[in-house]
């Protein structure tokens, strides 16, 4: 299994599981491997997580780069959305579960979310002319959306209308 293979499918574990939840013999035994084999990737259950957080938030980052230069804002906005779920993308979420109580961890997806922040709020003034706390209450209400599992479930019609409303609302279109 390559190393990013590897990284996609702790994510996954971490995803579904807190990290208090997950031990290394069990993220082994899911794996399909010997927990020595494990501990031959990383060298602690942290550092893993560490690792496969980097990783998350390097997808993540290059997600929101490129779908917010998306023309069609209404696709945009969709993706948006739907990308934390249909992705199962860790960083994503991450700083909305704390996953765990440890610091150093929590210290990095502080640093992390902040870059990200930094990211959205100037591709936003480039693109919309969009000041920072405009950027920050359009990703306040996309990540509000998100975190509603019945996005994936709804039917067409009641999501086209509420990416309409955040169109009419930010875009006035």
């Amino acid at each position: 299994m390559q190393k990013s293979e590897l990284l996609r499918t702790i994510e996954t574990l971490f995803w579904e599981n807190s990290f208090s939840d997950l031990s290394m013999d069990m993220i082994a035994q899911k794996l399909g491997m010997k927990k020595p084999s494990l501990y031959y990737h990383f060298v602690s259950k942290e550092a893993m997580f560490l690792e496969v957080l980097e990783h998350s938030f390097e997808s993540y980052r290059t997600f929101l780069e490129s779908t917010l230069r998306i023309g069609d804002n209404r696709e945009m906005i969709a993706k948006l959305i739907l990308f934390p779920l249909q992705t199962q993308n860790l960083f994503a979420i991450a700083s909305q579960k704390w996953y765990c109580q440890m610091d150093e961890i929590r210290q990095k997806i502080e640093e992390r979310f902040l870059e990200l922040e930094a990211k959205k709020v100037q591709i936003c003034q480039e693109r919309f002319d969009w000041n920072a706390a405009r950027t920050k209450l359009f990703f306040a209400l996309i990540e509000s959306l998100s975190k509603k599992v019945c996005l994936e479930n709804c039917e067409g019609e009641k999501k086209e209308e509420m990416i309409g409303e955040i169109r009419i609302l930010f875009f006035g279109a």
